[in-house]
């Protein structure tokens, strides 16, 4: 028998190794993303979510969906996803910032993958010896997921716009890289139509997601041209479906049923977005904007929602002529490196296809397409893949080249990165504590943009929400005195007015908003609800419909025409214009309220309990509801009920000397004397004439 052979011990692979997984990548940018975000599932609504969301009929109603006008509308996908939320989480935040980070954490995963399937094309593959292609998508992933400039299209919820036509795009690519390979990759040609299929049908989804996704094709061009080779007209028939979807988007901003020279009108003015900017003078502008984008990708620092941007009309103003020498030159530099690509393979092809990718994808936002807005950072969201991977490739590239000097140059440049990443982070989470509240967010604006007349409006609403009307009143003037004719700040500053009690104010401020925009439906409804406090019903009714004939699905509007109707004893008519609010917005519990209580003022009283039960429904806290449904089980001699009302209402509200009394007249049915005496005490106390009196008549002091 030979002998026994001694066993060989075994070996654990380096802790490094075994940390360049997938799964413990993947897994850290899970974590990373929930830490650097984990701050912001309270953000309340900002800037102009509200308008785009809690208050759009569209995402109110999911069932519109169906029908083939929304449809077909562009972002109708995005605002689907919206609707999902509203539907299940109403006004609640939370679940609206959930998805937001979960397509950013997605959008990650995906980066990661993108870039390393890149690596396995044929032109790359040569490179894997040399470069660690899974640390350099592990890092732009990193920076790509932790970078502050990402907060706006994560925190701010509207722009899920920007991150999920992102998810859709870098969805695509994965899904066509994943075909390719399969030509140089047997063992992966199962299925590998499924996967063409797949990126087709991202395609579609990322076009009805946002505009921006307009450039996707032309990436999946870059993709067969820089990394595959073959057949040319083999590979351009299969890339036609990809281009064919570019008709989607002009074809969603178009009107249905126009004649070919309406169509044409059409385009001109859906590509010229609320602004009187010359195609030229914008273009010129967003060779400077272009310049800060890569400031802020580089050195993230005084982040602004609102930026107070300046507006160049001539190439030799010397931003101008410096910024376009600047982006020229890095993109004269990618044609140089896909030039040398030609003589020798390198990761510089890798490069520039970042370079290209960042500048293809900001020419929808950043070109010759007038915006009001010049800048915002969100439109670097897809953008800044390309930066990141330009960026983590060259300095992987460079520490290869360095290795034969200085043997240590990739594991100081790991360290430089992960240094990189956590200061990233930390940016990152303190920029999201400034979306915390509205104020804050907007106070925010006014210190970087203090000339800026927008940034006192947003802080004047914030105000407004918080029933804080002096403060509101100060910063609204500020920004009407910096901008006079804006129409949004002047119809604010009317609403503080009527807040405060100063009438006259609020209609003259109003009027001066209608005089500014006199088709603005929400003017109109703002300065008739004033006319209402004031006394003036007739002027009052003629803004309220003429609101309407603006607006037909102006819910408020009815509301409030049913208020005046309401206030002069007219039920029936009340009853009908909140009828035909409730129908626009089935949702709001103070529509109910209301008809609930003319209902129950006309005498239909199982009528006002049905509604005043349902606006309970729809919000446990509605005080008023509670107190009107009280009433109505008084009358119907269902004490019991009644007091039960009046005490949650009570509970609510306790500053309310209203609720005492009427619970005081519940408890006197009831045959609860002194109870009733005690609540007439208390409403006493709190100033109420009517308790003092039913004291006095009760025996009390």
């Amino acid at each position: 028998m030979p002998p026994k052979q001694p066993s060989v011990p075994r070996r654990d692979p380096p802790l490094q190794s075994r940390l360049n997984r997938p799964f413990i990548h993947g897994a850290l940018l899970v974590l990373i993303g929930l830490a650097v975000y984990s701050n912001t599932f309270s953000v309340p609504f900002q800037f102009d979510d509200p308008s785009n969301i809690t208050d759009n009929p569209i995402v109110r109603d999911i069932g519109s969906f169906l029908k083939w006008e929304a449809a077909t509308q562009p972002r109708s996908l995005t605002y689907f996803t919206f609707a999902l939320n509203y539907r299940l989480h109403g006004t609640g935040v939370a679940g609206y910032h959930i998805v937001n980070l979960a397509i950013h954490i997605i959008n990650a995963l995906l980066v990661y993958w993108l870039i390393s399937l890149c690596f396995r094309t044929p032109p790359l593959r040569q490179s894997l010896p040399r470069l660690p292609a899974s640390t350099i998508a592990f890092f732009a992933a990193l920076l790509f997921i932790s970078h502050p400039v990402q907060t706006q299209a994560v925190t701010y919820i509207v722009q899920r716009l920007a991150s999920l036509a992102a998810l859709f795009s870098l969805a695509s690519l994965t899904a066509y890289l994943k075909w390719r390979l399969a030509d140089s990759e047997p063992e992966a040609s199962r299925g590998r139509w499924a996967w063409y299929a797949l990126s087709l049908f991202c395609a579609v989804l990322a076009m009805k997601s946002k505009e921006t996704a307009f450039t996707l094709p032309l990436l999946i061009v870059l993709v067969e041209f820089l990394f595959f080779a073959g057949n040319r007209r083999r590979r351009t028939a299969l890339l036609l479906p990809f281009l064919f979807t570019l008709v989607i988007i002009p074809l969603s901003m178009l009107k249905h049923g126009s004649t070919a020279g309406e169509l044409i009108g059409d385009v001109s003015a859906a590509t010229r977005l609320a602004t009187d900017l010359t195609r030229s003078d914008y273009l010129l502008t967003e060779f400077t904007v272009i310049t800060t984008y890569l400031r802020l990708l580089f050195l993230p620092m005084n982040q602004n929602l609102d930026y107070d941007y300046p507006v160049y009309r001539s190439l030799l103003v010397p931003e101008v002529a410096v910024s376009l020498l600047l982006l020229a030159s890095i993109v004269a530099g990618a044609l140089f490196l896909l030039r040398q690509e030609r003589r020798r393979t390198s990761p510089g092809r890798l490069v520039a296809f970042g370079i290209l990718w960042f500048f293809v994808t900001l020419s929808v936002e950043s070109s010759v397409i007038p915006i009001a807005d010049v800048i915002f950072e969100h439109r670097l969201y897809l953008p800044s893949v390309g930066f990141f991977l330009s960026l983590t490739t060259a300095l992987f590239w460079g520490a290869e080249r360095l290795k034969s000097r200085w043997a240590f140059s990739e594991r100081a440049l790991v360290s430089f990165l992960a240094v990189a990443v956590v200061l990233c982070g930390v940016l990152g989470f303190r920029r999201n504590m400034i979306w915390q509240t509205e104020t804050g967010m907007w106070e925010d604006v006014i210190q970087k943009s203090p000339e800026k007349a927008r940034g006192y409006n947003g802080l004047g609403l914030a105000y407004l929400d918080g029933a804080q009307y002096e403060a509101a009143a100060r910063a609204l003037t500020t920004a009407v005195s910096l901008y006079p004719t804006y129409g949004s700040a002047l119809n604010n500053l009317g609403s503080a007015w009527y807040h405060l009690g100063n009438l006259d104010r609020a209609v003259e401020a109003q009027t001066k908003a209608i005089a500014v925009e006199p088709n603005n439906a929400v003017f109109r409804d703002g300065r008739g609800v004033s006319l209402t406090a004031m006394g003036s019903y007739d002027r009052a009714i003629e803004d309220f419909t003429h609101a309407i004939a603006l607006d037909p699905a102006y819910a408020k509007a009815y509301h409030n025409l049913g208020a005046v109707y309401h206030r002069e004893g007219l039920y029936l008519q009340a009853i009908e214009e909140y009828t035909r609010a409730i129908s626009l917005a089935p949702d709001n519990d103070v529509f109910y309220t209301n008809r609930g209580l003319a209902y129950a003022q006309s005498g239909d009283t199982q009528r006002a309990l049905e509604d005043y039960s349902h606006a309970l429904h729809l919000n446990p806290k509605a005080v008023y509801a509670y107190s009107g449904r009280g009433e109505v089980y008084g009358r119907l001699h269902h004490y019991d009920e009644a007091i039960a009302d009046f005490t949650r209402a009570m509970s609510l509200d306790p500053t309310q000397s209203l609720f005492h009394l009427l619970r005081g007249i519940a408890y006197q049915g009831a045959g609860r004397r002194a109870d009733a005496l005690a609540d007439f005490a208390a409403a006493c106390e709190k100033g109420n004439e009517r308790g003092c009196n039913e004291v006095q008549r009760n025996g009390g002091r």
